[in-house]
């Protein structure tokens, strides 16, 4: 695991070394084993911070080919490399290390621009063809790993994280209202974009190439996008054992203290149980809760670890630490408004001391529908199938006063103007904190005027459902997810969490031959009226104890809305409330007061996670632009 960063010169400006050791500076974090770098001045310029987990003695980057026609900085793992390597011997190639990254430059010699499709694992990197004087960036197929760009006039900068692009001198921080507003509806920025200007995200699955100054980007992966396996349930769950079990074993290589993230729930105890069978010692595992049952899985997760002889550690954080958000902020880039970055975050700088490699659960209720708003979406549709359409409906009942709703009205209005969207948006409603009409009043007029002009929100959720067209409405919910939610958000906050303590994280359950079995799976093996998960509980019936298989899914409750009225209420009330608050050149700030008088007044769980998203869009803006100081540049 490491970090990697890079400047292209299209402009024919050369690049200096000093601006690739700042940007590999801020990136210390992720690699702090051995840092190494490549440059030729009026061209290119890669460098890389390493996380030293496999030929920990030899593998230094940049790796090259014999001539040294070909550099690559990498980030990430390639599972199946020594396979690779067997195959590129025999037909000539020589090797130098026992590192998985030095197979990277030799298939890319062997095979050009279709070397990806051999690679197993979780990557980004940066390949420079000299000969051709070509750089090619490339990520993941299901986005694991984190790679930004920004283009200037004279140079386009790179770097695993964000903080190493503004680093490098080159690109100014400016926000993006763009960014801003897609945040706002879903406490991410979906699609390609980011919260700062110009800055871009390479989509998962994809490949950007630099040449003559201009750029190329492709798309070299997809998940399968029709479900006719041909399978029945029986020889489905087998696959997926089978599956499954050669993924966790071969994310086992490493050469460093390796463990399992073990929330207690399904997914986890999964990998824990076929981890465990695998590996000659006991296997550690590590978990974290916040002192109430009814929030966290802790028992289950003894349980777990009990039945499988692990050598396993917990933590109870009852107080979080006062400066808590601004480190996970920082780490993050953007705001962190997923409260589960949190336990993320806190587990592995607890893991951190005994392990440098940690299993996750990561992707599981994405593949087999596991989170209860799939189950709320079949509801629905069954209502329509019986009553006809409900969209008019709903939309005319979503506008009734509030008062006339019961207690949990949000709620209640919320699930209306879900129902109330066409069936293409709906996807887009279940990952939505502020409905439109809520963010149109959360936001200034100047800016609300600006969002309706430019119609932004909803256009990275409009072309994947776009794509997704051909699926039954379910599946095409899943599809969107997986490009959307896992790509953008849910890994991107595990890969940040884990990397501010140094600990490579690791998904299973996101191997692409599983995900692209499971893809062609009908989605009644996957969830029912019978429940959720259906055909992923019976591949591992025989794996896991039955209480964890057949209890009803509880997942992971980060007490916010008592953080909200406790340790972080002066965190809110002095930096989200502010009156000088550079968030309010954009935001209502008499909109804001009233939410946080409303939640004080009545906790409520979903303006609870109105107000997260809030104050740590505040956290973030006070790091970048403090309160007093210029105010953020929009573009």
């Amino acid at each position: 695991m490491c970090g990697v960063s890079g400047v292209v010169a299209t402009g024919g400006k050369p690049i200096s070394r000093d601006v690739l050791v700042a940007m590999n500076d801020a990136l210390r974090h992720r690699g702090p084993d051995d840092e190494g770098y490549f440059l030729d001045p009026g061209k290119v310029g890669l460098a890389v911070r390493r996380l030293s987990i496999i030929d920990v003695a030899h593998g230094h980057q940049p790796v090259h080919n014999e001539s040294g026609s070909l550099q690559v900085v990498f980030n990430g793992e390639i599972y199946n490399h020594a396979d690779l390597r067997r195959d590129l011997m025999a037909l000539g190639h020589g090797f130098s290390t026992r590192s998985d990254s030095e197979v990277i430059v030799h298939l890319y010699e062997e095979y050009g621009l279709e070397f990806l499709h051999w690679l197993r694992g979780m990557f980004v990197f940066a390949l420079y063809d000299r000969r051709e004087d070509l750089l090619v960036l490339a990520r993941d197929r299901s986005g694991k790993k984190p790679l930004y760009y920004a283009q200037t006039a004279d140079h386009l900068v790179f770097a695993s994280e964000i903080k190493a692009i503004h680093q490098s001198g080159l690109i100014d921080k400016r926000l993006d209202p763009a960014g801003l507003d897609g945040y706002l509806s879903h406490g991410f920025v979906p699609g390609e974009g980011t919260l700062f200007a110009g800055v871009r995200k390479l989509p998962a699955g994809c490949m950007l190439m630099v040449k003559d100054g201009r750029t190329d980007l492709r798309s070299y992966w997809d998940l399968p996008r029709r479900t006719d396996s041909g399978m029945n349930e029986e020889e489905a769950a087998s696959r997926i054992g089978q599956l499954l079990k050669e993924a966790v074993e071969m994310r086992l290589m490493s050469e460093v203290p390796l463990g399992v993230f073990l929330s207690g729930g399904l997914d986890s105890s999964a990998i824990v149980a076929l981890a465990s069978r695998a590996l000659d010692r006991p296997l550690k595992t590590f978990s974290i809760g916040f002192g109430d049952p009814r929030l966290d899985e802790l028992s289950h997760a003894n349980k777990v670890a009990a039945h499988f002889g692990c050598d396993h550690r917990e933590e109870i954080v009852t107080t979080p630490a006062p400066d808590l958000l601004e480190k996970v902020n920082w780490a993050h880039d953007e705001p962190a408004a997923d409260p589960a970055i949190l336990p993320t975050f806190l587990l592995a700088e607890f893991a951190s001391t005994d392990i440098t490699v940690a299993l996750t659960g990561e992707g599981g209720d994405e593949l087999f529908a596991g989170y209860s708003r799939y189950e709320l979406h079949r509801k629905l549709l069954s209502v329509e199938r019986r009553i006809g359409a409900v969209d008019g409906l709903a939309r005319c009942l979503s506008l009734w006063p509030s008062g006339l709703w019961p207690a949990r009205d949000r709620r209640v209005r919320k699930g209306l103007w879900i129902a109330g969207l066409p069936r293409g948006q709906r996807p887009r409603g279940w990952l939505t904190t502020f409905p439109d009409d809520e963010k149109h009043a959360l936001c200034r007029p100047d800016f609300r005027a600006r969002l309706l002009r430019n119609g932004v929100n909803g256009e990275a959720f409009a072309a994947v459902s776009q794509e997704g067209e051909g699926l039954d409405d379910l599946s095409r919910c899943l599809y969107v997810d997986s490009k959307l939610q896992l790509a953008d958000q849910l890994l991107m906050k595990t890969d940040k969490a884990t990397m501010a303590a140094s600990i490579e994280a690791r998904c299973p359950l996101l191997d692409h031959k599983l995900v692209e079995f499971v893809a062609t799976l009908p989605i009644d093996m996957k969830i029912s009226s019978l429940g959720s998960k259906l055909i992923f509980k019976k591949a591992i019936g025989d794996l896991v104890p039955r209480e964890i298989v057949d209890r009803p899914k509880q997942g992971f409750e980060v007490p916010i809305d008592t953080w909200l009225r406790g340790p972080f209420k002066t965190a809110a009330e002095d930096l989200l409330l502010a009156p000088d608050a550079g968030h309010f050149d954009y935001l209502d700030i008499a909109f804001v007061r009233g939410l946080w008088a409303d939640f004080l007044r009545r906790p409520d769980r979903l303006l609870a996670r109105q107000l997260w998203l809030l104050l740590n869009l505040a956290v973030w803006w006070d790091s970048h632009w403090p309160t007093g100081s210029a105010r953020a540049r929009a573009a």
